[in-house]
């Protein structure tokens, strides 16, 4: 299990896209990050050697799907397009990619779960104790990253979106509401670009590890995120205040 041998197969398959595309680069360096959150996890978790490889594995990936989805439909947006965790599963298991990155099958089990599950509103039952941990983590690294996609990247690239039409968007009830209430927000909520900005802040009640919200914390992510939103709307501006209270409250107290 050589993580450096996986890494140049990544870079190797990464040859097949135009990484000079806006889109494919943010998910590149996103790969990254998310190796790097993972690694992070792994090392505050004392993971054994086995287990950490597992885990940059997996990050490295986790959004294989996302180089395809991004050039057949220049757009992140699974709901409009392809799930991209399951389609990324499919091109490693399916089409039989893995070999490419790791030699050895014994973990193919672990790696298609952890993989397809990494974006699904919660983690489904009947998983071995192993599989459910590493998709705690890939879960927990891959919303670290998203974060810190979300606080550099352009939105045209994250959301799709122009930032004026953003400012100028409401946040709907549901949504406004399952964050007052400390809950993770369905996909199938969402019915603004807003509304997908405020379940990606709603991450912080769906983390697995302490570590995970220390860095949060630590980086100041939350108010980074509200302050990059310029609303028009009073009521938006508002709620904005009230999350962002929440949040901060939630983090602290956790």
């Amino acid at each position: 299990m050589d993580f450096e041998k996986s890494t140049i197969a990544f870079e190797k398959f990464l040859q097949e896209y135009d990484t000079n595309d806006e889109k494919i680069k943010l998910k590149e360096i996103h790969t990254y990050g998310v190796v790097e959150a993972a690694t992070a996890i792994a090392k505050e978790l004392k993971l054994n050697a086995e287990d950490t490889y597992l885990a940059k594995l997996i990050a490295l990936l986790h959004d294989i799907g996302r180089f395809e989805q991004a050039r057949r439909f220049n757009s992140f947006v699974d709901k409009d397009t392809i799930d991209h965790a399951e389609f990324g599963a499919d091109i490693l298991f399916k089409d039989g990619r893995i070999r490419e990155f790791i030699e050895t099958n014994e973990y193919d089990d672990l790696i298609e779960n952890a993989i397809r599950i990494h974006n699904k509103y919660e983690i489904p039952l009947g998983l071995t104790d192993h599989t459910h941990f590493h998709c705690k983590i890939i879960r927990d690294a891959d919303k670290l990253d998203i974060f810190r996609v979300m606080a550099v990247d352009s939105m045209t690239a994250f959301a799709n979106v122009e930032e004026s039409i953003m400012n100028q968007e409401n946040i709907t009830d549901d949504v406004y509401n399952d964050f007052l209430n400390h809950k993770p927000i369905l996909s199938a909520k969402r019915k603004t670009h807003l509304d997908l900005w405020v379940s990606c802040l709603a991450f912080i009640f769906d983390f697995n590890f302490s570590i995970s919200l220390k860095i949060v914390q630590k980086r100041n992510y939350i108010d980074i995120l509200i302050n990059r939103i310029q609303s028009q709307n009073l009521k938006t501006r508002t709620r904005l205040e009230e999350i962002r209270k929440i949040a901060h409250a939630y983090i602290s107290a956790n």
